[in-house]
């Protein structure tokens, strides 16, 4: 595939002879048709890719605006999920054989130079979720003004919740969704900061989710 820079013949978009022309965010494209298809069966390394590519896109499908926000420094030429996808591709698995599932811990959401905070904990009390961290630790870039990004995943009903509307000084969040009644529940909960010019972001820290405080959890 080949980018097109403007010149005397200038961009075409569609289909001329063996290659195809296309514009995506403002770059002007050509690549060439597949000249065959090959109905070789897929070898094992080449499944064990497939499973993966699909299940980060499985996952990441539902909470695609965040990535745009976790990996804007990335999106002038490809997607927040795309990039997503492409970071977390190496180490967010855990693979047993022929068997892959996702490592919920080694996920990212974000990435940046942006600092996190620092004793994060969270847990759930009925219907409610608490997020705590510490809104005074000190490092490069962090400000207090900087905007919490919350994600709460449940493993079993496979449902979201999302949160980015509390700043790093307040120093958590109580959040109330009927999601968080449920059971049984297995939770996961990840974490990063935006700065207040939309610029900068941390890289994601996972939280292991405590026991609900009533022992229904």
């Amino acid at each position: 595939m080949g980018i097109i820079k403007d010149g005397i013949n200038g961009p075409f978009r569609g289909k001329a002879g063996s290659v195809i022309g296309s514009s995506w965010r403002k770059v002007n494209y050509v690549k060439g048709l597949a000249r065959f298809k090959t109905k070789r069966k897929a070898s094992a390394e080449q499944e064990l890719e497939r499973k993966k590519f699909a299940l980060l896109n499985h996952f990441f499908d539902p909470i695609s605006g965040i990535l745009e926000i976790g990996f804007r420094r990335f999106t002038d030429r490809a997607t927040g999920r795309n990039k997503a996808v492409s970071y977390n591709y190496e180490w967010a698995f855990t693979i047993n054989g022929s068997e892959v599932t996702l490592n919920y811990p080694k996920l990212q959401l974000s990435y940046g130079a942006l600092f996190p905070a620092g004793d994060e904990r969270a847990w759930l009390e009925g219907n409610r979720l608490h997020v705590t961290w510490d809104p005074e630790t000190y490092g490069m870039g962090r400000s207090m003004e900087d905007i919490a990004f919350l994600v709460y995943y449940d493993e079993v009903h496979e449902l979201f919740a999302r949160h980015g509307r509390t700043r790093r000084y307040e120093g958590g969040v109580t959040i109330t969704d009927t999601l968080f009644g449920l059971r049984p529940l297995k939770s996961h909960v990840w974490l990063f900061f935006l700065d207040e010019a939309a610029k900068q972001v941390s890289k994601t820290v996972y939280i292991p989710v405590e026991e609900d405080v009533n022992g229904e959890n």
